[in-house]
């Protein structure tokens, strides 16, 4: 379990930057938790010394708690990430998956978030609900 915020908080340095973001990022259409997701693998995302992207080692649920959403949230705004391919996954056996940043340059228009979004509440939209059978006795 990671360390309490209060526990990690330090006062920032003044001669850091603050924070910048993109306006085609902020102005794409990202809900609280696809962004969240997203600012967090930025974060997490370690670079070799010949400039390479490593990729973010985190697990699913770590994102999760970091992020403070629940592990299905996350798993939906990763998901997602990746079909807008704003972030590619590379899965492997046994351990978490590596997800890294794509520039945007491979970034879906942003109507094609809109059309993933769509599909996924389609989807449930179709899955069967089981009802509650009662016992008569």
């Amino acid at each position: 379990m990671p360390k309490s915020k209060e526990e990690k908080w330090k006062p920032l340095s003044d001669d850091k930057d603050t924070i910048f973001v993109r306006s085609d990022l902020d102005d794409y259409g990202l809900d609280v938790y696809e962004f969240r997701v997203l600012g967090h693998i930025a974060r997490r995302e370690g670079r070799k010394k010949d400039g390479t992207r490593k990729g973010c080692f985190a697990r699913q649920k770590t994102i999760a708690q970091y992020c403070g959403m629940s592990h299905r949230k996350a798993q939906d705004a990763l998901r997602i990430l990746c079909e807008i391919k704003m972030i590619e996954k590379e899965s492997r056996l046994g351990t978490s998956n590596i997800y890294k940043l794509n520039p945007p340059s491979k970034w879906e228009s942003p109507s094609a978030l809109n059309e993933v979004r769509k599909k996924k509440v389609k989807a449930e939209s179709q899955t069967p609900v089981q009802e509650d059978v009662l016992e008569e006795g």
